[in-house]
């Protein structure tokens, strides 16, 4: 299974439909997690010594264990990821001795709807991706109000992607 991550609600979500109904027209096997409407509650250490950790985060880094792969859809906010999607990794990164393993060797496709390009988000979080052991695809998913892409391009991206987690 491949798990597409949404950090935002419009235009992200339009896109990660888009990128999952292609992928379904080739049988691959795919589940949207909109982290906005997944409702994780903001992390602090606090919160998690009173409270725990949340069954959500459990039930998700459960699934995460289990796929082959990831694609985040996100949009840029401030130069940078959005704070659903960093809350998510910081509540997830606190769950077994070793997070690191729900991302270590994972074929990960970035893809963003950004009001200008996305490419700082995509530069960062590639970043701490890389870090985290991940296999990030070189070539992004990148539309904007202005900038779409082409059917054609979406579907050799997605190919690729697909190629490397047969892999």
């Amino acid at each position: 299974m491949i798990m597409i991550f949404v950090s935002s609600l419009n235009e992200n979500v339009k896109l990660a439909d888009r990128i999952e109904k292609e992928l379904n027209s080739k049988n691959y096997d795919t589940k949207i997690v909109n982290l906005v409407e997944l409702d994780l509650p903001m992390y602090d250490t606090k919160k998690e010594q009173n409270d725990g950790i949340p069954q959500k985060a459990l039930d998700l880094a459960k699934q995460m264990e289990e796929a082959q792969g990831y694609i985040f859809v996100s949009p840029e906010y401030n130069f940078s990821a959005p704070p659903v999607l960093l809350n998510m990794i910081a509540w997830i990164s606190r769950i077994g001795d070793n997070f690191r393993v729900l991302f270590a060797l994972k074929k990960i496709q970035l893809a963003t709807h950004s009001g200008a390009n996305g490419v700082d988000f995509l530069n960062t979080f590639r970043n701490q991706l890389t870090k985290l052991g991940a296999i990030v695809m070189p070539r992004d998913i990148i539309t904007s109000y202005t900038v779409t892409i082409e059917k054609e391009s979406l579907e050799r991206i997605l190919d690729q992607y697909y190629l490397l987690l047969k892999e």
